[in-house]
């Protein structure tokens, strides 16, 4: 993978043993042995870290850019390591990807994980929420506590995303709702699940709430890369590491649904387990799965206006039939080889 020099004024995000934080380059070492940030926040709670902060290369193992800064400095902020030093030798010196997400949809998102509405009961809160999802056509679904299947034993919160909000719902209280069930199985609703084989086991056989048609990011992750072997099974963690360069360790390992009360952590956590779910989606259909699509779309749109001689347009214009339309070609989704329409 190239590696790309960070400059100051770049937004990174740093993955570092045990946490990872997001902030701003405000200072590079002379000798690329650390960065400073500034305007840091830790990436997994969202929450602001006070004050300038340095990282060293010991403790840094990956830096992903989220929004490009300023041009280099010629100052001795931007200088090359001293002493025969390297720069590609050093973590500061250079980052592992650019992320496929921007800084504005990660802010957006991590409000929404912020904001998210626990429902526990079926109060005004629960009525409001179910008003607004019946208006919804695109959802994102999790289901905690799934592990085992119909066999589980604490299938404990349903969460819900939508584009603009995420609902968590405490199943474990107050089971799964007529409602929930309708929204859950409403054919005109295109939802998003990850590895749902689990999720669709407890609802439909715990909680009789069979699911409606899903797109699954494990299937998506499994039907492009053309790899089947049961190995081939990632998280949602790991499959977001993977396409939109999210951190690794974005996700805290240690948190469990199976205690009542619920903590606000614990609510957080089970939040941000769906809330990527829906870029996910459009990464896959837009960017691997229509790619192909999409470049037979530019050959035909381009297909006038790549002309350098006006005259050549004049020609085809006048002919009175579009011949460009012979020239689209048939192409194969990027899943598994199998040709659109067969």
């Amino acid at each position: 993978m190239d590696k790309t020099d960070l400059v100051k004024g770049q937004t990174v995000l740093l993955e570092l043993d045990g946490e990872c934080v997001i902030g701003k380059v405000l200072h590079l070492g002379s000798d690329r042995s650390f960065v400073r940030l500034q305007n840091v926040r830790d990436f997994q709670s969202n929450q602001p870290i006070l004050g300038n902060q340095d990282y060293y290369n010991s403790e840094i193992r990956t830096i992903k850019i989220i929004e490009q800064g300023e041009p280099p400095a010629t100052n001795d902020d931007q200088q090359q390591p001293q002493n025969g030093g390297s720069a590609s030798s050093s973590a500061v010196s250079s980052s592992e990807a650019v992320a496929k997400i921007n800084l504005e949809d990660i802010q957006t998102i991590f409000d929404r994980i912020d904001s998210h509405t626990f429902i526990h009961q079926t109060d005004m809160k629960y009525h409001d929420a179910i008003k607004y999802l019946k208006t919804q056509k695109l959802l994102a679904l999790a289901v905690e506590g799934a592990e085992g299947g119909r066999c589980a034993e604490n299938p404990s919160l349903l969460s819900i995303a939508t584009p603009d909000r995420i609902f968590i719902f405490d199943i474990m209280w107050m089971s799964v709702t007529k409602d929930l069930k309708a929204i859950l199985a409403n054919p005109r609703v295109r939802r998003v699940i990850h590895n749902g084989r689990l999720a669709e086991d407890v609802l439909k056989h715990r909680f009789g709430a069979p699911l409606g048609r899903c797109f699954d990011t494990l299937v998506a992750h499994i039907a492009t890369t053309k790899n089947y072997d049961y190995q081939s099974e990632i998280s949602v963690e790991k499959c977001l590491a993977k396409y939109l360069n999210l951190p690794g360790n974005f996700f805290d390992p240690n948190i469990t649904f199976a205690d009542r009360p619920l903590t606000e952590p614990q609510r957080k956590a089970a939040a941000k387990n769906v809330a990527f779910l829906l870029t996910l989606q459009d990464y896959f259909v837009h960017e691997v799965m229509l790619e192909p699509f999409y470049a037979s779309c530019n050959r035909y749109g381009t297909s006038l206006s790549s002309n350098a001689d006006a005259i050549h347009t004049v020609i085809k214009l006048n002919k009175g039939r579009n011949d460009d339309l012979h020239d689209i070609e048939r192409f194969e989704l990027n899943v598994g080889g199998e040709e659109l329409g067969e």
